[in-house]
Protein backbone atom coordinates (compact mmCIF):
# COMPACT_ATOMS: atom_id res chain seq x y z
CA UNK A 1 0.00 0.00 0.00
CA UNK A 2 0.92 3.22 -0.58
CA UNK A 3 -0.28 6.74 0.95
CA UNK A 4 -1.80 9.62 -0.23
CA UNK A 5 -1.11 11.20 -3.61
CA UNK A 6 -2.46 14.45 -5.03
CA UNK A 7 -1.99 13.34 -8.34
CA UNK A 8 -3.95 10.96 -8.12
CA UNK A 9 -7.73 10.10 -7.94
CA UNK A 10 -9.31 9.15 -4.90
CA UNK A 11 -11.92 6.35 -4.94
CA UNK A 12 -13.59 4.27 -2.50
CA UNK A 13 -14.45 0.83 -2.98
CA UNK A 14 -17.29 -1.05 -1.49
CA UNK A 15 -16.65 -4.29 -1.44
CA UNK A 16 -18.32 -7.78 -0.85
CA UNK A 17 -15.86 -10.46 -2.86
CA UNK A 18 -12.69 -9.84 -1.96
CA UNK A 19 -10.11 -7.48 -3.88
CA UNK A 20 -8.30 -10.53 -5.31
CA UNK A 21 -11.11 -10.45 -8.16
CA UNK A 22 -10.22 -6.68 -9.17
CA UNK A 23 -7.63 -7.61 -11.12
CA UNK A 24 -6.98 -9.55 -14.85
CA UNK A 25 -5.78 -13.11 -14.97
CA UNK A 26 -2.07 -11.11 -15.49
CA UNK A 27 -2.58 -9.12 -12.11
CA UNK A 28 -3.37 -5.97 -13.51
CA UNK A 29 -5.09 -4.10 -11.35
CA UNK A 30 -8.52 -2.47 -12.59
CA UNK A 31 -7.40 1.15 -11.16
CA UNK A 32 -3.89 1.46 -11.98
CA UNK A 33 -1.60 2.54 -9.32
CA UNK A 34 -0.45 5.66 -11.00
CA UNK A 35 -4.04 7.27 -11.54
CA UNK A 36 -5.93 5.92 -8.62
CA UNK A 37 -5.78 6.09 -4.78
CA UNK A 38 -7.90 3.27 -3.58
CA UNK A 39 -9.50 3.19 -0.14
CA UNK A 40 -11.37 -0.06 0.03
CA UNK A 41 -14.18 -1.69 2.20
CA UNK A 42 -13.98 -5.19 2.70
CA UNK A 43 -15.26 -8.47 4.54
CA UNK A 44 -12.40 -8.51 7.67
CA UNK A 45 -12.17 -12.58 5.92
CA UNK A 46 -10.83 -11.02 2.87
CA UNK A 47 -8.89 -8.22 4.40
CA UNK A 48 -5.43 -10.02 3.45
CA UNK A 49 -6.11 -9.89 -0.23
CA UNK A 50 -6.06 -5.98 0.20
CA UNK A 51 -2.60 -5.92 -1.44
CA UNK A 52 -1.45 -3.57 -4.35
CA UNK A 53 0.34 -0.13 -4.71
CA UNK A 54 -2.85 1.57 -5.74
CA UNK A 55 -3.98 0.71 -2.43
CA UNK A 56 -3.94 4.15 0.26
CA UNK A 57 -5.53 1.92 3.40
CA UNK A 58 -8.26 -0.73 3.96
CA UNK A 59 -10.73 -1.36 6.54
CA UNK A 60 -11.87 -4.80 7.23
CA UNK A 61 -15.61 -5.01 8.51
CA UNK A 62 -17.72 -8.34 9.93
CA UNK A 63 -19.28 -9.61 6.65
CA UNK A 64 -23.03 -9.15 7.76
CA UNK A 65 -22.31 -5.86 9.48
CA UNK A 66 -24.18 -3.69 6.87
CA UNK A 67 -24.11 -0.30 9.01
CA UNK A 68 -20.00 -1.21 9.33
CA UNK A 69 -19.50 -1.04 5.80
CA UNK A 70 -21.56 2.19 5.47
CA UNK A 71 -19.29 3.85 8.36
CA UNK A 72 -16.54 2.66 7.14
CA UNK A 73 -17.11 4.01 3.23
CA UNK A 74 -18.37 7.92 4.84
CA UNK A 75 -14.64 7.45 6.76
CA UNK A 76 -12.71 6.80 4.05
CA UNK A 77 -14.47 9.12 1.66
CA UNK A 78 -13.33 12.02 4.11
CA UNK A 79 -9.97 10.67 5.36
CA UNK A 80 -7.08 13.54 5.15
CA UNK A 81 -9.39 16.02 4.41
CA UNK A 82 -9.19 15.02 1.02
CA UNK A 83 -13.13 13.53 -0.31
CA UNK A 84 -13.16 10.40 -2.84
CA UNK A 85 -13.92 11.19 -6.30
CA UNK A 86 -15.98 8.32 -6.96
CA UNK A 87 -17.81 5.25 -4.77
CA UNK A 88 -17.75 2.11 -6.81
CA UNK A 89 -19.38 -1.46 -5.98
CA UNK A 90 -19.57 -4.00 -8.25
CA UNK A 91 -22.07 -6.55 -6.49
CA UNK A 92 -25.50 -6.75 -7.20
CA UNK A 93 -25.90 -6.34 -2.64
CA UNK A 94 -24.49 -3.45 -2.24
CA UNK A 95 -25.46 -1.50 -5.79
CA UNK A 96 -28.57 -0.20 -3.35
CA UNK A 97 -26.42 0.83 -0.83
CA UNK A 98 -23.56 2.31 -2.60
CA UNK A 99 -26.21 4.61 -4.51
CA UNK A 100 -27.84 6.41 -1.30
CA UNK A 101 -24.23 6.77 -0.12
CA UNK A 102 -23.44 8.70 -3.41
CA UNK A 103 -26.97 10.71 -2.85
CA UNK A 104 -25.00 11.76 0.17
CA UNK A 105 -22.02 12.59 0.02
CA UNK A 106 -22.53 14.36 -3.70
CA UNK A 107 -20.58 12.11 -5.49
CA UNK A 108 -21.39 11.10 -9.27
CA UNK A 109 -22.78 7.71 -10.66
CA UNK A 110 -25.95 5.94 -10.57
CA UNK A 111 -28.78 7.26 -8.36
CA UNK A 112 -31.16 5.71 -6.18
CA UNK A 113 -33.64 6.20 -8.81
CA UNK A 114 -31.96 4.51 -11.17
CA UNK A 115 -30.55 1.92 -8.88
CA UNK A 116 -34.23 0.70 -7.94
CA UNK A 117 -34.83 -0.53 -11.26
CA UNK A 118 -32.38 -3.27 -10.89
CA UNK A 119 -32.76 -3.85 -7.69
CA UNK A 120 -36.33 -3.37 -6.64
CA UNK A 121 -38.51 -6.31 -8.44
CA UNK A 122 -41.44 -4.37 -8.52
CA UNK A 123 -40.25 -1.19 -9.83
CA UNK A 124 -38.07 -3.29 -12.46
CA UNK A 125 -40.98 -4.94 -13.64
CA UNK A 126 -43.12 -1.80 -13.55
CA UNK A 127 -40.63 0.19 -15.56
CA UNK A 128 -40.33 -2.50 -17.98
CA UNK A 129 -44.42 -3.28 -18.37
CA UNK A 130 -45.06 0.63 -19.41
CA UNK A 131 -42.66 0.42 -21.80
CA UNK A 132 -44.04 -2.52 -23.97
CA UNK A 133 -41.92 -5.47 -22.51
CA UNK A 134 -43.51 -8.76 -21.51
CA UNK A 135 -43.23 -9.10 -17.91
CA UNK A 136 -44.63 -11.57 -15.39
CA UNK A 137 -48.28 -10.52 -14.20
CA UNK A 138 -47.03 -9.58 -10.30
CA UNK A 139 -47.93 -7.03 -7.39
CA UNK A 140 -46.61 -5.68 -4.41
CA UNK A 141 -47.27 -8.98 -1.53
CA UNK A 142 -50.62 -8.59 -0.23
CA UNK A 143 -53.38 -10.94 1.49
CA UNK A 144 -55.58 -9.69 -1.66
CA UNK A 145 -52.69 -9.74 -4.43
CA UNK A 146 -51.12 -12.92 -3.90
CA UNK A 147 -54.56 -15.13 -3.62
CA UNK A 148 -55.90 -13.24 -6.53
CA UNK A 149 -52.64 -14.68 -8.63
CA UNK A 150 -52.73 -17.78 -7.73
CA UNK A 151 -56.78 -18.12 -8.48
CA UNK A 152 -55.70 -16.71 -12.09
CA UNK A 153 -52.58 -18.64 -12.71
CA UNK A 154 -52.70 -22.11 -10.20
CA UNK A 155 -49.24 -21.48 -9.20
CA UNK A 156 -46.99 -18.36 -7.96
CA UNK A 157 -43.60 -17.21 -7.06
CA UNK A 158 -43.06 -15.40 -4.18
CA UNK A 159 -39.67 -13.47 -3.76
CA UNK A 160 -38.08 -10.72 -2.07
CA UNK A 161 -37.86 -7.31 -3.59
CA UNK A 162 -34.61 -6.63 -3.08
CA UNK A 163 -33.17 -10.51 -3.45
CA UNK A 164 -30.00 -11.95 -4.94
CA UNK A 165 -28.80 -15.61 -5.70
CA UNK A 166 -32.39 -16.83 -5.28
CA UNK A 167 -32.64 -16.63 -1.74
CA UNK A 168 -35.96 -17.05 -0.37
CA UNK A 169 -37.57 -17.49 -3.48
CA UNK A 170 -40.36 -20.11 -3.55
CA UNK A 171 -43.16 -21.16 -5.85
CA UNK A 172 -46.86 -21.82 -4.29
CA UNK A 173 -49.88 -23.79 -5.68
CA UNK A 174 -52.01 -23.46 -2.55
CA UNK A 175 -53.67 -21.33 -0.54
CA UNK A 176 -52.48 -23.15 2.74
CA UNK A 177 -48.84 -22.62 1.50
CA UNK A 178 -49.66 -18.55 1.40
CA UNK A 179 -51.27 -18.68 5.03
CA UNK A 180 -47.82 -20.48 6.03
CA UNK A 181 -45.87 -18.01 4.28
CA UNK A 182 -47.68 -14.93 5.82
CA UNK A 183 -47.72 -16.55 9.29
CA UNK A 184 -43.66 -16.63 8.90
CA UNK A 185 -43.15 -13.66 7.65
CA UNK A 186 -45.64 -11.38 9.09
CA UNK A 187 -43.51 -8.69 9.71
CA UNK A 188 -41.75 -8.12 6.32
CA UNK A 189 -44.44 -9.18 3.70
CA UNK A 190 -44.20 -5.48 2.32
CA UNK A 191 -40.40 -6.38 1.37
CA UNK A 192 -41.94 -9.10 -0.98
CA UNK A 193 -43.58 -9.46 -4.24
CA UNK A 194 -45.84 -12.36 -5.62
CA UNK A 195 -45.91 -12.92 -9.43
CA UNK A 196 -47.48 -15.53 -12.11
CA UNK A 197 -45.24 -18.54 -12.47
CA UNK A 198 -43.61 -18.63 -15.88
CA UNK A 199 -43.15 -22.36 -16.97
CA UNK A 200 -40.92 -21.63 -19.38
CA UNK A 201 -36.75 -22.41 -20.43
CA UNK A 202 -34.83 -19.93 -17.87
CA UNK A 203 -31.93 -17.90 -20.33
CA UNK A 204 -29.70 -15.03 -19.42
CA UNK A 205 -27.95 -12.50 -21.43
CA UNK A 206 -24.87 -10.91 -20.21
CA UNK A 207 -23.74 -7.61 -21.82
CA UNK A 208 -22.32 -4.45 -22.23
CA UNK A 209 -24.64 -1.54 -22.28
CA UNK A 210 -23.94 1.68 -23.42
CA UNK A 211 -26.77 4.17 -22.92
CA UNK A 212 -29.22 1.62 -24.05
CA UNK A 213 -27.29 0.61 -27.01
CA UNK A 214 -25.96 -3.08 -26.91
CA UNK A 215 -22.18 -3.24 -27.52
CA UNK A 216 -21.38 -7.26 -27.14
CA UNK A 217 -23.81 -9.42 -25.20
CA UNK A 218 -23.52 -13.67 -25.14
CA UNK A 219 -26.47 -15.69 -24.24
CA UNK A 220 -26.17 -19.24 -21.40
CA UNK A 221 -29.20 -21.62 -20.60
CA UNK A 222 -29.39 -22.79 -17.41
CA UNK A 223 -29.52 -26.83 -16.97
CA UNK A 224 -30.67 -27.05 -14.04
CA UNK A 225 -32.88 -25.39 -11.77
CA UNK A 226 -31.58 -21.93 -9.77
CA UNK A 227 -32.53 -23.69 -6.68
CA UNK A 228 -30.91 -26.27 -6.46
CA UNK A 229 -28.63 -25.52 -3.68
CA UNK A 230 -31.34 -25.87 -1.27
CA UNK A 231 -30.86 -30.32 -2.02
CA UNK A 232 -26.94 -29.65 -2.50
CA UNK A 233 -27.63 -30.49 -6.28
CA UNK A 234 -24.92 -29.56 -9.00
CA UNK A 235 -25.84 -26.39 -11.19
CA UNK A 236 -24.97 -26.34 -14.81
CA UNK A 237 -25.25 -23.55 -17.60
CA UNK A 238 -24.23 -23.68 -20.90
CA UNK A 239 -23.92 -21.45 -24.08
CA UNK A 240 -26.41 -20.74 -26.34
CA UNK A 241 -25.25 -21.67 -30.21
CA UNK A 242 -26.34 -19.52 -32.82
CA UNK A 243 -29.67 -19.57 -34.19
CA UNK A 244 -33.40 -18.92 -33.99
CA UNK A 245 -33.06 -19.30 -29.97
CA UNK A 246 -29.93 -16.93 -29.71
CA UNK A 247 -31.78 -14.23 -32.20
CA UNK A 248 -35.04 -13.98 -29.99
CA UNK A 249 -33.17 -13.37 -26.97
CA UNK A 250 -30.67 -11.13 -28.18
CA UNK A 251 -33.77 -8.99 -30.03
CA UNK A 252 -35.52 -8.86 -26.29
CA UNK A 253 -32.26 -7.89 -24.27
CA UNK A 254 -31.82 -5.19 -27.04
CA UNK A 255 -35.45 -4.34 -26.46
CA UNK A 256 -34.92 -3.77 -22.71
CA UNK A 257 -31.34 -2.44 -22.99
CA UNK A 258 -33.55 0.29 -25.16
CA UNK A 259 -35.92 1.23 -21.85
CA UNK A 260 -32.86 2.71 -19.97
CA UNK A 261 -31.53 5.31 -22.45
CA UNK A 262 -28.96 6.15 -19.18
CA UNK A 263 -27.47 3.53 -18.50
CA UNK A 264 -23.93 2.32 -19.11
CA UNK A 265 -22.25 -0.48 -17.88
CA UNK A 266 -23.12 -4.31 -17.62
CA UNK A 267 -26.61 -6.25 -17.75
CA UNK A 268 -27.24 -9.90 -16.29
CA UNK A 269 -30.34 -10.34 -17.63
CA UNK A 270 -32.53 -13.49 -17.27
CA UNK A 271 -35.93 -14.41 -18.95
CA UNK A 272 -38.00 -17.11 -19.79
CA UNK A 273 -38.14 -18.75 -23.41
CA UNK A 274 -42.13 -19.70 -23.62
CA UNK A 275 -44.58 -21.37 -25.74
CA UNK A 276 -45.82 -17.67 -26.71
CA UNK A 277 -42.39 -16.26 -26.91
CA UNK A 278 -39.91 -14.61 -24.59
CA UNK A 279 -40.82 -13.02 -20.69
CA UNK A 280 -38.84 -11.23 -18.61
CA UNK A 281 -37.49 -12.40 -15.00
CA UNK A 282 -35.23 -9.96 -13.87
CA UNK A 283 -32.25 -7.85 -14.99
CA UNK A 284 -28.79 -6.81 -12.82
CA UNK A 285 -27.01 -3.75 -13.72
CA UNK A 286 -23.78 -6.05 -13.00
CA UNK A 287 -21.70 -8.78 -13.82
CA UNK A 288 -23.49 -12.24 -13.83
CA UNK A 289 -22.13 -15.02 -11.46
CA UNK A 290 -20.87 -18.42 -11.60
CA UNK A 291 -18.49 -18.76 -14.45
CA UNK A 292 -20.22 -15.94 -16.77
CA UNK A 293 -17.53 -13.61 -16.16
CA UNK A 294 -14.97 -15.94 -17.16
CA UNK A 295 -16.90 -17.41 -20.19
CA UNK A 296 -17.33 -13.67 -21.66
CA UNK A 297 -13.61 -12.89 -21.37
CA UNK A 298 -12.34 -16.22 -23.11
CA UNK A 299 -15.16 -14.94 -25.86
CA UNK A 300 -14.21 -11.50 -25.90
CA UNK A 301 -11.29 -10.81 -24.46
CA UNK A 302 -13.02 -8.37 -21.69
CA UNK A 303 -13.75 -9.04 -17.64
CA UNK A 304 -17.45 -7.96 -17.30
CA UNK A 305 -16.45 -7.00 -14.03
CA UNK A 306 -13.31 -4.40 -15.25
CA UNK A 307 -16.11 -2.83 -17.16
CA UNK A 308 -18.29 -2.12 -14.54
CA UNK A 309 -15.63 -0.63 -12.45
CA UNK A 310 -14.54 1.58 -15.79
CA UNK A 311 -18.11 2.46 -15.83
CA UNK A 312 -18.87 3.57 -12.62
CA UNK A 313 -15.49 5.18 -12.53
CA UNK A 314 -15.37 7.28 -15.73
CA UNK A 315 -19.14 6.75 -16.96
CA UNK A 316 -17.22 4.93 -20.16
CA UNK A 317 -17.33 1.45 -21.65
CA UNK A 318 -15.40 -0.39 -24.56
CA UNK A 319 -17.68 1.20 -27.93
CA UNK A 320 -16.79 -2.04 -29.63
CA UNK A 321 -16.61 -5.65 -28.35
CA UNK A 322 -16.02 -9.00 -31.29
CA UNK A 323 -17.57 -11.93 -30.06
CA UNK A 324 -15.86 -15.34 -30.61
CA UNK A 325 -17.87 -18.12 -31.79
CA UNK A 326 -16.78 -20.78 -29.51
CA UNK A 327 -19.16 -21.40 -26.45
CA UNK A 328 -18.81 -21.44 -22.83
CA UNK A 329 -20.49 -23.06 -19.93
CA UNK A 330 -19.82 -23.66 -16.00
CA UNK A 331 -20.84 -25.84 -13.23
CA UNK A 332 -21.33 -24.51 -9.33
CA UNK A 333 -20.62 -27.75 -6.22
CA UNK A 334 -22.07 -27.33 -3.21
CA UNK A 335 -21.26 -28.01 0.02
CA UNK A 336 -21.93 -28.12 3.74
CA UNK A 337 -23.40 -27.92 6.70
CA UNK A 338 -19.94 -29.31 8.12
CA UNK A 339 -16.59 -29.10 8.11
CA UNK A 340 -14.35 -29.48 4.98
CA UNK A 341 -11.76 -32.55 4.97
CA UNK A 342 -10.70 -32.02 1.87
CA UNK A 343 -11.35 -30.00 -1.90
CA UNK A 344 -10.45 -31.33 -5.35
CA UNK A 345 -7.38 -30.35 -7.54
CA UNK A 346 -8.26 -28.31 -10.26
CA UNK A 347 -8.95 -30.29 -13.16
CA UNK A 348 -6.03 -30.17 -15.62
CA UNK A 349 -7.52 -30.24 -19.23
CA UNK A 350 -7.02 -27.62 -21.70
CA UNK A 351 -10.60 -26.99 -21.85
CA UNK A 352 -10.99 -26.00 -18.85
CA UNK A 353 -10.81 -21.92 -18.36
CA UNK A 354 -11.40 -20.90 -14.70
CA UNK A 355 -11.36 -23.37 -11.80
CA UNK A 356 -12.66 -21.23 -8.24
CA UNK A 357 -12.27 -23.33 -5.20
CA UNK A 358 -14.04 -21.28 -2.18
CA UNK A 359 -13.50 -23.82 0.87
CA UNK A 360 -10.62 -24.89 2.51
CA UNK A 361 -9.80 -28.28 4.77
CA UNK A 362 -11.00 -27.01 8.17
CA UNK A 363 -13.11 -24.79 7.30
CA UNK A 364 -16.60 -25.15 8.53
CA UNK A 365 -19.38 -24.03 6.44
CA UNK A 366 -23.08 -23.51 6.96
CA UNK A 367 -25.75 -24.79 4.34
CA UNK A 368 -26.09 -23.02 1.03
CA UNK A 369 -27.89 -19.79 1.76
CA UNK A 370 -28.34 -19.38 -2.36
CA UNK A 371 -27.59 -19.76 -5.76
CA UNK A 372 -24.10 -18.55 -5.06
CA UNK A 373 -22.95 -20.54 -2.01
CA UNK A 374 -20.83 -22.99 -4.10
CA UNK A 375 -17.51 -24.61 -3.23
CA UNK A 376 -16.36 -25.31 -6.65
CA UNK A 377 -17.07 -23.36 -9.30
CA UNK A 378 -15.79 -24.55 -13.07
CA UNK A 379 -15.83 -22.79 -16.27
CA UNK A 380 -15.43 -24.78 -19.67
CA UNK A 381 -15.22 -23.86 -23.36
CA UNK A 382 -16.55 -26.05 -26.28
CA UNK A 383 -17.42 -25.68 -30.12
CA UNK A 384 -21.27 -27.00 -29.00
CA UNK A 385 -23.64 -26.73 -26.92
CA UNK A 386 -23.44 -30.51 -26.74
CA UNK A 387 -19.77 -30.67 -26.14
CA UNK A 388 -19.67 -28.30 -23.38
CA UNK A 389 -22.55 -30.07 -21.44
CA UNK A 390 -20.45 -32.96 -22.14
CA UNK A 391 -17.42 -31.71 -20.53
CA UNK A 392 -19.03 -29.86 -17.33
CA UNK A 393 -20.34 -33.66 -17.09
CA UNK A 394 -16.48 -35.09 -17.08
CA UNK A 395 -15.42 -32.41 -14.69
CA UNK A 396 -18.28 -32.88 -12.26
CA UNK A 397 -16.96 -36.90 -12.23
CA UNK A 398 -13.92 -35.90 -11.43
CA UNK A 399 -14.15 -33.21 -8.83
CA UNK A 400 -17.39 -34.20 -7.13
CA UNK A 401 -15.79 -37.46 -4.62
CA UNK A 402 -12.91 -35.11 -3.60
CA UNK A 403 -15.27 -32.51 -2.01
CA UNK A 404 -15.17 -34.27 1.76
CA UNK A 405 -17.38 -32.85 4.30
CA UNK A 406 -18.14 -33.91 7.88
CA UNK A 407 -21.63 -34.06 8.50
CA UNK A 408 -23.32 -32.12 11.63
CA UNK A 409 -25.85 -33.67 13.13
CA UNK A 410 -28.51 -30.88 14.31
CA UNK A 411 -26.32 -28.24 16.44
CA UNK A 412 -24.51 -31.48 17.72
CA UNK A 413 -20.42 -30.67 17.85
CA UNK A 414 -19.93 -34.78 16.95
CA UNK A 415 -20.11 -35.44 13.47
CA UNK A 416 -22.13 -38.01 12.04
CA UNK A 417 -19.73 -39.38 9.07
CA UNK A 418 -18.25 -38.31 6.26
CA UNK A 419 -18.96 -38.17 2.89
CA UNK A 420 -18.97 -36.42 -0.43
CA UNK A 421 -21.15 -34.39 -2.53
CA UNK A 422 -23.61 -36.11 -4.79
Amino acid sequence: MTGPDPSRTPVVIVDRIGYAFYRTPAGTPFLPADRFEVRLVTPLDKLAEARGDELSMAVGVPGGDHAGFREAARMLHAVGGRPAARLVSITERYLLPAAELRAELGLPGMTIEQTLLFRDKVQMKEHLRDRGIRVPDFAPYSWDAARDLLKRYGAVVLKPRLGAGSADVSVVRRTEELDRFEAERAGDLDEFEVEEFISGQLYHVDSVIDRGRVVAATAGRSIDATTTFQSGAVFRDVGVAPGPVLDELLRFNMAVAAAHPEFKGVFHHEMFATEDGVCFCEVGARAGGGGIIAGFQSRTGYNLDEVVVGAQLRDEVPSRIPVADHLTGYTLLYAGPGRVVSMPAPPREPWVLETQLLAAPGEVLPPPKDWGSAVVIVTVAGDSEAEVTNRLAVVVDQIAPHIVVERWQGTAAAASGIEGVT
